[in-house]
């Protein structure tokens, strides 16, 4: 058994124990042929019948890279040696010397009860990710497999270290029928445990491990739905940065962020991270064409061909056109009518008092009521044409425009030859109805509040509600159209 103030190697005073697991044991020690003595790390490997051979090649492995490591937020490889029985109470022992970092791993400060807050997450990861960075970038690349909490060090100096390299493994590496599962369920993706780990493993881990960081829980405790971890609904944060995360911790290799680079940069610009979008099959004979990723779907539901139905529809747009411009003939008729009777009746009144004053042969009098006949007229007929165009001007700016909008709206946008485009992320959704290349109507909302998507056959209608509105999103599409838009939809929502 080994003992505190214990000298190994005429070199190393054990001082304290820091962990103790199945034939592992891990020591603060002091470099005592260094002056001053420095503090250094000291792990030994217990070698018994109970050990397993893959043991002693993970540890061995994990030397052996260390020494070729030369990074300063990886503590420093010093040594490596073994211990005979004597020495070692019995057991041969086999041991690893770093350089010690003074502070407190991540886990020992979420078991404390430390709640970290956005920034702090954000400045882990990019610290985290350029330690990958450097390890990613070696020929040939290391993967360090087993990031999490309790392997990065929170030092004194408020910076992060990586320790731990018990699970590394460089992608030289053969694979064989055979392999060790290493890494930590809940950190380590699926791929690993099948033994196929990438550079992109460790970016999931580092996704896990920013998730325990925000909710506090670790996430193999967390709901999961197709193998996405489940944690929105825990916190609080920017919707890009959790958009990031979940890039991350996607399940699929294809879609998750594939290496560092990308993701430093998306992380840096907050810029939209895009994913290949699938194109679904619609039922026999549809127009619908829907394209979807898991972070995206965009819909996209033509009308009928106008062709069909023009001949209605330019019999309803005649019908509804003539209805809200009755009331304008119908005053300009009444103001045409009396533009040619009243001049007519002044006519008639000048003419008999011309005649009147003719017959006693005053013939200048005659004259000036001819003259004031025609001024009447003119005056008159000129006043009632502005007048006219007055009013017209008047009533056609308060109704022409909002009769044009009345006509869309009423007719077009809820036509079955309207055009209809929905568009899906994580965090909103869109509608809009486009008729003749022009917005009728454009609808947003938050995801989160989606309640249902439902077909009613009786109405032959698709509809979409929320805590506040319910939206029509078809008319006139088929039975079979119908019920797989909804399935779609609801499917991809179940997934969010």
């Amino acid at each position: 058994m080994l003992q505190t103030a214990q000298v190994l190697q005429e070199r190393y005073r054990l001082q304290r124990q820091l962990g103790n697991n199945a034939g592992r044991q891990t020591w603060l020690a002091k470099d005592i042929q260094t002056s001053p003595a420095e503090p250094v790390t000291l792990k030994l490997l217990a070698f018994s019948p109970q050990m397993q051979w893959e043991e002693f090649k993970l540890f061995e492995r994990e030397a052996s890279i260390l020494k070729q490591l030369n990074h300063p937020r990886i503590p420093r490889y010093r040594d490596y040696f073994s211990l005979d029985k004597q020495t070692g109470a019995g057991l041969c022992w086999f041991g690893l010397v770093q350089d010690y970092i003074p502070g407190y791993s991540l886990q020992q400060l979420i078991d404390s009860g430390k709640r970290f807050t956005e920034v702090q997450v954000r400045s882990i990861a990019t610290q985290v990710l350029k330690i990958l960075s450097y390890l990613h970038g070696l020929n040939p690349p290391v993967l360090h497999r087993d990031i999490k909490p309790s392997n990065l060090i929170l030092g004194k100096d408020k910076r992060v270290y990586l320790v731990d390299f018990g699970a590394v493994q460089d992608s030289a590496a053969v694979e064989g029928v055979t392999f060790t599962v290493v890494g930590t369920t809940g950190y380590a993706p699926l791929e690993q445990f099948w033994g196929q780990a990438v550079p992109a493993s460790d970016l999931y881990a580092l996704g896990a491990t920013l998730i325990h960081l925000l909710t506090g829980i670790s996430p193999a405790e967390l709901p999961q739905n197709n193998l996405r971890i489940q944690f929105r609904d825990r916190v609080s944060i920017n919707p890009t940065f959790l958009n990031w995360i979940e890039a991350l911790t996607e399940p699929d290799l294809d879609l998750r962020l594939s290496t560092v680079a990308q993701a430093l940069e998306a992380l840096e610009t907050g810029r939209h991270i895009s994913y290949p979008l699938e194109t679904v099959k619609p039922p026999f004979n549809s127009q619908i064409k829907l394209k979807k990723s898991p972070h995206q779907l965009s819909i996209k539901i033509p009308g009928r061909r106008r062709s069909v139905l023009r001949g209605r529809s330019v019999l309803l747009s005649i019908i509804i056109v003539a209805g809200k411009l009755l009331p304008f003939f119908s005053l300009a008729i009444v103001m045409l009518v009396l533009s040619l009777l009243i001049p007519a009746l002044v006519v008639v009144f000048v003419a008999s008092v011309g005649l009147l004053f003719s017959s006693f042969k005053d013939f200048s009098v005659g004259l000036l009521f001819s003259f004031f006949e025609d001024f009447l007229a003119v005056v008159f007929l000129f006043s009632m044409a502005m007048a006219s165009l007055i009013m017209f001007w008047i009533w056609g700016r308060e109704n022409f425009v909002k009769m044009a909008d009345d006509i869309e709206q009423s007719h077009f946008s809820a036509s079955v030859f309207s055009n209809c485009c929905l568009e899906f992320d994580r965090n909103k959704f869109s509608i809009e109805f486009r008729q003749f290349g022009r917005i009728n109507s454009h609808y947003q909302g938050q995801v989160s509040e989606i309640k249902e998507v439902w077909d009613n056959p009786s109405l032959k209608k698709v509809f979409l509600k929320t805590e506040a509105k319910t939206y029509c999103l078809t008319k006139g599409l088929t039975q079979a159209e119908r019920q797989w838009l909804v399935q779609e939809i609801n499917e991809w929502l179940a997934d969010v």
